[in-house]
């Protein structure tokens, strides 16, 4: 099945997609409204008609990140801390990033102004405070052999590295060359584990 059209797409959707664009290209606090209308060839009223405000436009982009996430590092917390669970779990979770690199981008790049804007929010701020607690029950826990403890952040890091925190550097590779790569990189640090 492909995916439509963008013309065909629902607009509310158009919508989403063009912020998600801008937010990961020039930040949330660089795009405005304009920016969006613009991009979509509309008015500024279409684009409210849909949405009240830029605020209501991240909350549903900040939502579907989440959602990615949570698909990713729940992977993690079932390979818990076995170097050979995560073997087998971050080829899934490697594939999740590739089709949603851009929403991690926006998330990753965005992240503060986010954790801000969303902090009393009770679904967001929640979500976002439960994915950073998730995390650091895998890497906080001082009574992990610190061998396999850091290797396992390491390889986090090596992964999400080039996929999100530095993804402008590698938009040259195609992504099957680049999932390749981080295979490489999974089985080089955690291999002799």
């Amino acid at each position: 099945m492909t995916a439509a059209s963008p013309a065909l797409k629902p607009m509310r959707e158009r919508i989403v997609d063009v912020a998600i664009d801008l937010f990961a290209r020039q930040g949330y606090q660089g795009t405005s409204l304009r920016h969006i209308a613009d991009r979509l060839g509309v008015s500024k009223a279409a684009v409210y008609h849909h949405f009240h405000a830029k605020g209501d436009i991240a909350r549903t982009v900040v939502g579907r990140a989440l959602d990615v996430l949570t698909e990713a590092s729940d992977r993690l917390v079932v390979a818990g801390t076995d170097p050979g669970a995560w073997q087998r779990a971050l080829p899934q979770i490697i594939d999740i990033a590739l089709r949603h690199r851009e929403m991690l981008v926006v998330l990753e790049r965005n992240e503060d102004v986010f954790h801000t804007l969303f902090a009393d929010d009770p679904e967001l701020g929640a979500r976002m405070a439960q994915q950073n607690t998730k995390l650091a029950a895998l890497f906080a826990d001082p009574r992990l052999d610190p061998r396999v403890r850091v290797r396992l952040g390491s390889t986090l890091g090596a992964v999400f590295g080039p996929l999100v925190m530095l993804s402008d550097h590698y938009q040259d590779l195609p992504t099957d060359q680049l999932r390749e790569q981080l295979m490489e990189v999974v089985k080089a640090l955690l291999g002799d584990l």
